[in-house]
């Protein structure tokens, strides 16, 4: 499937879309954010970026209301949002893209949450078409993508409805205006600024406050000696008005996707392994190895780009993105270098205490007086080599599968093998055999205990 194709069955597929038996909006609810001037709804494209940011992608008001992928939100609470479940008027949050546009074929894992998000216009930042205040998604979580929800302004009371209503829950399909908490600006679409989309004729999103001219005309009539009624705020135009959208269909709601797991430092640690593992035997060992051949210093350490690289070379392909999540799990000093020790032990893992005892069982048979010291050539002369599978099927000479095992071991310069070197070398093959008892059996017949 061509890059645009995939881009429009990505963005238009179908999604869960929230239902609520009472019409109340609830954190983590996937809704529809329907617009009133234009008929249509907020809608994201994570492939076309906003702005001068990469990492900043475009949003617009799309001319439909039916749930899809690009304009199903997921409310999120913000830190200091209430205690409750339910989304209050006045009470912040956060509006996230659907999770479904955001899957990494390369990763096999959710990339990092996209949030609807603003700033204050600058030179650099504006909405392109009526030069108001940019609208964007973003993947970093700030204060610039905090929002919450109001009444619109309707009447001369209207300020009073808005602050005795504050805490109390917002209803699907009722009228709402969302503001800003940055700015205070209210988040706003004309339909007299359009422009034809990958997706069709869609019109601009910004944050620009809409108002009739309520209290010019108080002023108009003060002056020309008419009493008039005082207003306390300025009713929104239609331009400002939203609502919350729920799905009238319980079946709509069902969760029946697979998705990945959230793009997180543990995630791309594992499909390190993975792709380690996928490339070659000995997967850890040959890791070590690429390592110490970059490790210019001798300190096995190595700074944010030589890691990076190392990865590639061995077949480990991340964008920044994840890299920088990656990275920024293990640099916890923030000076840019990672210890290669610490890496590679996040990578294989630790043994199992089950697993300990069967590797001491098998130097126990090498190490017949007890010293906790064996000879390289003692090692060798253990080692069965007929239960290499390479050898048992023809494909390695038992001289090339005693060669091959002998470079993977790290030893001392007088040749002897510890205990403790023992157990590493099965540490790092613990990492690539999945089950206790295929390890067992593993060791079992190289050593014949």
């Amino acid at each position: 499937m061509g890059t645009f194709n995939r881009k429009i069955s990505l963005c238009t597929q179908r999604v869960p879309h929230s239902f609520s038996e009472d019409g109340s909006i609830r954190y983590g609810d996937a809704i529809v954010l329907a617009h009133k001037q234009t008929k249509g709804s907020l809608a994201c494209d994570p492939f076309t970026t906003a702005g001068f940011e990469g990492n900043e992608y475009a949003v617009s008001v799309c001319e439909s209301s039916e749930s899809m992928a690009r304009n199903t939100f997921i409310i999120r609470r913000e830190d200091g949002g209430g205690d409750g479940e339910l989304v209050c008027w006045g009470v912040p949050f956060r509006l996230q893209a659907n999770p479904s546009l955001r899957v990494d074929d390369r990763s096999g894992m959710l990339q990092a949450p996209l949030y609807l998000a603003s700033n204050l216009k600058n030179e650099r930042k504006a909405s392109p078409m009526s030069n108001k205040q940019l609208v964007y998604m973003t993947a970093k979580p700030s204060y610039s993508t905090v929002w919450f929800a109001q009444r619109p302004a309707t009447s001369k009371d209207s300020g009073a409805d808005r602050m005795l209503s504050k805490g109390e829950p917002v209803v699907a399909g009722e009228e709402i205006i969302l503001q800003h908490c940055a700015t205070k600006e209210l988040l706003s679409s004309d339909t007299k600024y359009n422009s034809v989309t990958d997706f069709g004729v869609e019109f601009e999103i910004s944050c620009h406050t809409n108002t009739v001219h309520g209290k010019i005309s108080v002023l108009g009539g003060e002056f020309s000696g008419q009493r008039t009624s005082q207003t306390n705020v300025k009713p929104e135009m239609n331009q400002n008005i939203f609502a919350f959208v729920t799905s009238d269909d319980p079946s709509l709601a069902v969760e029946d996707r697979n998705l990945p797991p959230p793009l997180t430092a543990e995630g791309l640690i594992a499909k390190v392994l993975s792709v380690l593992r996928s490339r070659s035997k000995n997967a850890i060992r040959n890791l070590k190895s690429a390592f110490r051949a970059m490790d210019e210093a001798g300190d096995f350490k190595l700074d944010k780009e030589d890691l990076k690289w190392g990865l590639r070379d061995l077949g480990v392909e991340m964008d920044n993105e994840q890299f920088n999540i990656l990275f920024g799990y293990f640099d916890k000093t923030g000076d840019g270098i990672v210890s290669l020790t610490e890496f590679i032990s996040a990578v294989r893992g630790p043994m199992s205490e089950a697993r300990v005892s069967v590797v001491m069982k098998a130097y126990d048979v090498l190490d017949k007086d007890g010293s906790g010291m064996v000879t390289v050539d003692d090692v060798l002369a253990a080692y069965n080599l007929a239960s290499d599978p390479m050898v048992a099927e023809g494909v390695k000479s038992a001289e090339e599968a005693a060669k091959e095992f002998m470079s993977m071991w790290e030893t001392t310069a007088d040749g002897m093998v510890t205990k403790e070197e023992f157990v590493e070398y099965y540490n790092d093959l613990s990492a690539e055999i999945d089950s206790d008892e295929e390890f067992e059996t593993i060791l079992q017949a190289a050593w014949g205990f």
